[in-house]
């Protein structure tokens, strides 16, 4: 959206964030970008009674509030009895918990952007109040009238790109990192598992569903084992469609919050670990080297700054 379409239209945008800084700084952003008409919430409670005065255009919230979570407000909000249930929502939060919000952002039509990603603010505002995310589907498929009907019949709920080639499809994909591929097996030249194969290597969690007319048990076996996440038969079912696509995406959500998971655990252990060590380094009179283990253990995954109150909370509780 440009500077000059946002002198013509007023949108009303709700900032709710219990951090000072975050807050301040969304409104700042805002402002510099042709946002004026700003409002501000520090709670759950602040941003309801907001929401049940005012009418807004969009709405940006973080995972957590202080005394109601992003889940609850959402659910909220789809009631109508609140505000428009069609009312847009940005979630901010850090990227490493991105994956654990993807699975409510897809099921309630929300955006997210990571605090790392700052500088993409304005044109995900822009996006949010120009209407919702579809998600992104590409079709690799050399037979066209087929991909057109894969196309009519998902448009509606998704963004689809047709490619008709391997080559294509892959230089494509490599470019936009769709949510999900559709992959057609015998493609001319760099058939559907090479591309699978390609695909894959360079980013693991990517899904891809396999189009296929084929059935025999080693071609299946192969592809799973290559990493296709599902089949998709021909003649494609065409009303399910978009009910198999969606069932797709919740799978590749799942798979993200599952790798989210398994880094905590990793990182978890290493912070035990090196706890453990100082621990017994300090029994033993080696404080220097107790001191590089926790050094370690904060880098393994730093959190925020304390504040004053927590400062001397810590510092006096074993006084």
């Amino acid at each position: 959206m440009t500077s000059e379409l946002l002198k013509h239209e007023p949108y009303s945008i709700l900032v709710a964030h219990h951090e000072d800084e975050i807050r301040t700084r969304l409104r700042k952003t805002l402002r510099e970008t042709g946002y004026h008409q700003i409002a501000i919430a520090q709670s759950g409670r602040n941003t309801i009674n907001r929401l049940l005065r005012d009418s807004y255009h969009l709405l940006i919230i973080p995972l957590e509030l202080p005394d109601l979570n992003c889940w609850q407000l959402l659910r909220m909000i789809e009631t109508g009895a609140f505000c428009s249930p069609r009312l847009p929502v940005l979630i901010v939060c850090d990227a490493n918990q991105i994956p654990l919000a993807e699975p409510l952002t897809r099921e309630h039509h929300a955006r997210l952007l990571a605090l790392e990603a700052w500088i993409q603010l304005p044109s995900v505002v822009s996006a949010c109040i120009s209407g919702p995310k579809k998600p992104t589907v590409l079709i690799i498929e050399d037979h066209l009238g087929t991909a057109q009907l894969i196309e009519l019949n998902l448009k509606t709920d998704f963004a689809v790109e047709i490619t008709l080639t391997g080559e294509e499809g892959l230089s494509t994909w490599q470019a936009k990192q769709h949510d999900l591929v559709l992959l057609d097996l015998m493609l001319p030249n760099m058939n559907g598992l090479e591309v699978l194969q390609r695909i894959k290597a360079e980013k693991s969690s990517q899904i891809v569903a396999i189009i296929t007319a084929r059935s025999e048990q080693k071609t299946h076996q192969a592809l799973m084992l290559a990493g296709a996440a599902a089949f998709l038969s021909k003649p494609i079912d065409l009303r399910q469609l978009p009910a198999f696509c969606e069932r797709i995406l919740l799978y590749g959500a799942y798979l993200n919050l599952r790798a989210l998971q398994n880094r905590q655990q990793e990182r978890d252990q290493t912070i035990n670990q090196r706890v453990q060590a100082a621990h017994f380094l300090l029994e033993s009179g080696q404080a220097g080297m107790a001191a590089q283990h926790l050094k370690r253990a904060i880098a393994v995954q730093p959190g925020k700054l304390l504040g004053d109150d927590e400062w001397a909370t810590l510092l006096t509780e074993f006084v």
